[in-house]
C-alpha cells in the first residue's frame, strides 16, 4: 500500500506535466525539465519537494539540446516506485493518467496537490479580450481569466475532469480539437471560465510557479495581463505599482 501525501500527489502532477520515466533495464531515469523561463521554479520549489518526499538532493541545469531547465535522477528505488504508481517507462502522452491511490481518494489536500502540480508544469491561465458589446476596456485589454489543461490522454482528460468535480468544481467545459494531418493527435481541453472559477482555483488549488503566479498577481493589480508577455516584463510591472 503507498502512502501518498499532498507532497507526493504533487511531484505525481508535476511528472505529469513534465516528466519521462526511462527503464526498466540499463538506463534508468526520471527525467522532468519545462520551459527555461520557469528556473525559479524548479529551484525553489521542485528541488525542495523531491528533498523532502525522497531524502535526495537535485542539482537543476539547463538541458540545451531541447531549451529546458530541470533534472535527471537515476536512483532505480525511485524510477521503480513511480512506475509502480502506475506511470509508464517510455512515451506517455496518448496513455497517461492519474495514479489510481490518487484518482479514488477523498482527501481534498491529495486532490489539489495532484492538481497543482500538474497546472504548474502543464496548465495555463489566460486573459482574454471580449467580443461583441462589451465597454471598451473589456474589448482592448485582456482582462477575462480562464484555466485551461490540454492534454492528448483521453484517460487523463477524464481523470482531471473527475479529480476538479470532487474539490467542488461544477461548471467545467470541455471540448475536442481534431487536427488537420492524421500524423497529429486529438486534443482535449478542460477549462474553467471566468472570475469565481479563477479564484476558486488558486484557493483550492493554489500555484508556486512564478510564471503562473505573476500573470495572476498583474490581473489582479492592473485587472489585465497583458498577452505574451514575459515573466521578467510582469514582475517589472508588479514594480512599478508598488511605487
Amino acid at each position: 500500500m503507498i502512502n501518498i501525501t499532498p507532497e507526493l500527489a504533487e511531484i505525481c502532477g508535476i511528472h505529469v506535466g513534465d516528466g519521462y520515466l526511462r527503464g526498466p533495464n540499463k538506463r534508468v531515469e526520471l527525467d522532468i525539465s519545462g520551459n527555461v523561463e520557469e528556473r525559479g521554479y524548479y529551484d525553489e520549489n521542485v528541488k525542495n519537494i523531491f528533498k523532502k518526499t525522497f531524502g535526495i538532493d537535485i542539482k537543476c541545469r539547463f538541458f540545451n539540446s531541447r531549451n529546458t531547465y530541470g533534472f535527471v535522477i537515476r536512483d532505480r528505488s525511485i524510477n521503480k516506485f513511480m512506475h509502480e504508481l502506475g506511470f509508464p517507462y517510455g512515451k506517455k502522452s496518448t496513455t497517461i493518467q492519474v495514479p489510481e491511490v490518487i484518482k479514488t481518494s477523498s482527501d481534498k489536500t491529495i486532490i489539489s496537490g495532484f492538481l497543482r502540480g500538474y497546472f504548474d508544469t502543464d496548465g495555463c491561465l489566460f486573459l482574454l479580450k471580449r467580443k461583441g458589446k462589451y465597454r471598451e476596456f473589456k474589448r482592448t485589454h485582456h482582462h477575462y481569466p480562464i484555466i485551461r489543461f490540454s492534454t492528448v490522454s483521453l484517460n487523463l482528460h477524464k481523470d482531471i475532469i473527475e479529480l476538479l468535480s470532487k474539490i467542488g468544481f461544477s461548471k467545467i467545459a470541455r471540448y475536442l480539437y481534431h487536427p488537420k494531418s492524421i500524423r497529429e493527435n486529438i486534443k482535449y481541453y478542460i477549462t474553467l471560465y471566468g472570475y469565481n472559477n479563477t479564484e476558486r482555483f488558486f484557493q483550492e488549488v493554489g500555484s508556486k510557479n512564478p510564471v503562473k503566479l505573476s500573470r495572476l498577481l498583474v490581473w489582479k493589480k492592473l485587472g489585465y495581463c497583458p498577452a505574451h508577455t514575459t515573466l521578467k516584463e510582469r514582475e517589472e510591472m508588479l514594480k512599478s505599482t508598488e511605487n
